[in-house]
């Protein structure tokens, strides 16, 4: 592991159990063992870090989900009703903390601060790849079956977060299923 993703993990570690806000780059510091000037060298502004976190925690997420629908090696109803099956996984998991740009969004809540703005491109990117996976399994109206889909799981990954074990998942999944059959 080189330097740039030894700082990004401990970051990413303490973003997670403490926020972002709450991680000062002192701490950062402390924590990686790296003085202030190899953190600026990788990361020239705290905003740079916070962003790299959070491509790095949507890339993540990508791969894992690609992997898992290119092993199944199927098409049309069949991939999204995977998908369905994967998100609520995905949410279901003991270690989900929420959606990292959700909760990006809400600590930088002023819509002009470059991190909230980042967050609205993550949420985006979210939705244009729901989009996307709907139009390669044949949905009658991908964009508006890749929106819905969004509001169910990232809705659900709010409510898990708030309440864990309460079912949104499952509940989202379900919903999921019955759009995905009246649009394929």
């Amino acid at each position: 592991m080189n330097m740039r993703e030894k700082i990004l993990n401990i970051a990413s570690s303490l973003f997670d159990s403490r926020g972002i806000q709450a991680s000062g780059v002192d701490t950062i510091i402390l924590e990686a063992g790296v003085a202030k000037a190899t953190l600026y060298k990788h990361f020239p502004s705290k905003n740079q870090l916070i962003t790299a976190y959070l491509r790095d925690k949507s890339d993540k997420f990508y791969a894992w989900l690609n992997t898992q629908l290119a092993s199944k090696k199927t098409e049309s109803l069949e991939l999204l009703l995977l998908l369905c099956e994967l998100m609520e996984q995905w949410i279901s998991q003991p270690e989900f903390r929420g959606l990292p740009f959700h909760i990006a969004a809400v600590e930088f809540p002023e819509a002009e601060h470059p991190i909230n703005q980042y967050s609205v491109v993550l949420s985006a990117e979210l939705q244009g790849y729901l989009c996307k996976i709907a139009r390669h399994a044949g949905a009658k109206d991908p964009e508006a079956l890749g929106q819905q889909l969004t509001i169910l799981f990232e809705g659900a990954a709010l409510v898990e977060r708030l309440a864990p074990n309460s079912g949104a998942a499952t509940r989202a999944k379900l919903a999921a299923i019955t759009l995905v059959r009246n649009a394929v």
